[in-house]
C-alpha cells in the first residue's frame, strides 16, 4: 500500500516531500488537508499529528512522522536504492543536516512569516525589514555555495530540494538578484531543470496567483520575470541510561572545538550531548558584543556567523547544534541510543529537532533580540502566546512518551531541554497546565549531562532579569 501524504498544494515543504519523492521513485497517496475548514485541527488529523501541520506522511505500516525535513531523509533512507540523496557518510551528513536546519530555523520561518502577515493580516506590500530579512537569506546560501556546486558539495541531495521549496516562493516575494545573487540564481535554475522538480511547478503557479491577489505591486508583473520554483506553508501557525553507558569509545587525538557563547541554549545542547558521550572540547568564547562573530577568519569558519560552531579534530567545520549533536553521537558514542539508527525512532527525533530549530528556539531568540537590540523591557501577550504555544505542543508530544522522541533519552531532549529552560526564563512553565513537560523538564535536570547546562542558563537569566523592567 502506497505511503500516504497529507499535504496543501502551494506548500514548499509538501513540494519538498513530492520532489523526493519523485526522485525516489515512490507512488504516494495524496490527501489534500483544507485549513479554510479547518480540517487540520480536527480531532482525526490532531491524533495524527499533534501540531497540525503539513506535510504529514503516513508510511505503509502505520508510521507516522511530520515535517519535511524528517520525511525527506526517511523517505531516502527506507527507499532510496542509494544513499546519494542523504548521504551516510558522516561528514556529508552533517553539512546536508546543517543545510536542513538553516531552511526550517531561517530560510522557510521568515518566509512564513511575512506569508502570514499576507494572508492572515491582509498586508498588501512588502516593507523593507521584510525585503531585508530575505535578501540575507539570499546572502547566506551564496557563501554556502561558494566553491559548491551544490547546496551540501557537488552532488544533489535532499538539501536542495528542501532550499529549492523554500528559496522559489521566497523568490515570488523577494526576487533574486541575479548580479548580486549569482550563484543562487544558477541554482534555482539547475534544480529547477531536474525531472524531479517538475512536481514543483504547480504549486509554484497557486502561490504565485494567490500572491498577485494580495499585494499591490504584482499589478505591474508578470511571473515571467520569476525564476521558476515552488510555494507555501509547512506551518499555518507556526527510559534513563546510566551517563557511562554513552561515554566515547573512539580515540580522539585532538579534542575538537567549540566556538561558543554559554548563554546561549544551542551552545548548551552541545555542551550537554558532549558531556553525555564522554567527549572533551576544547571551548573558545566568540564575543557577539565585539564583532568577532562577523571578523573574516571566523566568518571563513561559518559564513552565517552563527554559534556553536564545532570544528572537528580533523578539521572538519559543521554549524547548527542539531546537526553538530547528530554528527557526535554518530562519531563519538559508544551505542547509537541518543540517536537510534532505527529509521522509524530516527524520523521522529529528526521532526523534534526540526520542531525546535524551526519553531521552538526562535520563539526565544525574537523576544531576546527585542530585549538585547530593541530596549524591550517586559513581555507582552504575544510573547506569552508564542511561548505557550510551544509549550502546548511540546505537551501533546510527550503524550504517552518517557522522553521527547520516545522511551528514551536523545538528543531531542537535549536540544528542547537547552530551549525550554531558555524560555522559561522569559516566561514561566505554568506546571499546572503544562504537567508532562514540567515533569519532563524535572527529569532531564536530573540528568548527570544536564550539569553542563547549568552555568550558562544562569548567566542568560542574570541579563535577561537586568534588562527587563
Amino acid at each position: 500500500m502506497a505511503p500516504t501524504l497529507y499535504m496543501i498544494a502551494p506548500s514548499p515543504p509538501v513540494r519538498s516531500v513530492l520532489i523526493t519523492a519523485k526522485a525516489l521513485g515512490i507512488q504516494l497517496q495524496e490527501k489534500a488537508v483544507d485549513f479554510q475548514k479547518g480540517e487540520h485541527l480536527q480531532p482525526e488529523y490532531l491524533k495524527i499529528n499533534p501540531q497540525h501541520t503539513v506535510p504529514t506522511l503516513v508510511d505503509d505500516d502505520g508510521f507516522i512522522v511530520w515535517d519535511s525535513h524528517a520525511i525527506n531523509p526517511y523517505l531516502v533512507s527506507k527507499y532510496g536504492k542509494n544513499d546519494s540523496l542523504y548521504p551516510k557518510d558522516l561528514k556529508k551528513r552533517a553539512i546536508v543536516d546543517q543545510r536542513l536546519h538553516f531552511d526550517s530555523g531561517v530560510a522557510f520561518a521568515r518566509g512564513i512569516t511575512i506569508i502570514g502577515q499576507i494572508l492572515r493580516e491582509g498586508k498588501t506590500s512588502l516593507t523593507d525589514k521584510d525585503k531585508e530579512s530575505l535578501t540575507q537569506v539570499y546572502e547566506f546560501l551564496e557563501a554556502f555555495l561558494d566553491g559548491k556546486q551544490w547546496m551540501a558539495g557537488d552532488s544533489v541531495t535532499i538539501a536542495d530540494y528542501n532550499l529549492y521549496a523554500t528559496i522559489s516562493g521566497s523568490n515570488v516575494l523577494v526576487p533574486v538578484d541575479s548580479q548580486k545573487f549569482p550563484k543562487v540564481a544558477a541554482w534555482l535554475k539547475k534544480v529547477d531543470a531536474l525531472p524531479e522538480a517538475e512536481v514543483s511547478k504547480k504549486g509554484l503557479e497557486v502561490f504565485t496567483t494567490m500572491m498577485k491577489s494580495k499585494l499591490h505591486r504584482f499589478k505591474a508583473r508578470t511571473t515571467d520575470q520569476l525564476v521558476t520554483g515552488t510555494g507555501y506553508y509547512e506551518s499555518m501557525t507556526h527510559s534513563h541510561h546510566k551517563f557511562c553507558d554513552r561515554c566515547s569509545v573512539n580515540s580522539v587525538t585532538m579534542a575538537p572545538t567549540l566556538y561558543m557563547l554559554p548563554a546561549s541554549p544551542a551552545v548548551r545542547s552541545v555542551q550537554i550531548t558532549a558531556k553525555a558521550i564522554g567527549l572533551q572540547m576544547e571551548e573558545k568564547l566568540v564575543d557577539l558584543s565585539k564583532g568577532e562573530h562577523l571578523k573574516p577568519e571566523y566568518l571563513k569558519l561559518n559564513p552565517q556567523h552563527t554559534v556553536p560552531t564545532l570544528v572537528d579534530d580533523d578539521g572538519l567545520t559543521i554549524w547548527d547544534s542539531h546537526a553538530i549533536n547528530a554528527y557526535l553521537v554518530s562519531k563519538y558514542a559508544k551505542n547509537d541510543s541518543l540517536y537510534p539508527k532505527d529509521l522509524a525512532k530516527r524520523a521522529i527525533i529528526d521532526q523534534r529537532l526540526h520542531f525546535d530549530s524551526g519553531v521552538a528556539f526562535p520563539a526565544g531568540a525574537r523576544i531576546t533580540a527585542a530585549i538585547l537590540r530593541a530596549g524591550k523591557k517586559s513581555i507582552d501577550d504575544s510573547d506569552k502566546e508564542s511561548v505557550n504555544a510551544v509549550y502546548a505542543f511540546l505537551e501533546a508530544f510527550l503524550e504517552k512518551k518517557s522522553w521527547m522522541a520516545g522511551e528514551s533519552v536523545t538528543i531531542a531532549d537535549y536540544n528542547l531541554y537547552a530551549t525550554v529552560t531558555t524560555l522559561n526564563v522569559l516566561v514561566p512553565l505554568d506546571g499546572q497546565k503544562y504537567q508532562k513537560l514540567s515533569a519532563w523538564v524535572k527529569k532531564v535536570d536530573g540528568l548527570s549531562e544536564a550539569e553542563a547546562n547549568k552555568k550558562g542558563i544562569a548567566g542568560y537569566e542574570a541579563m535577561i532579569k537586568s534588562l527587563l523592567a
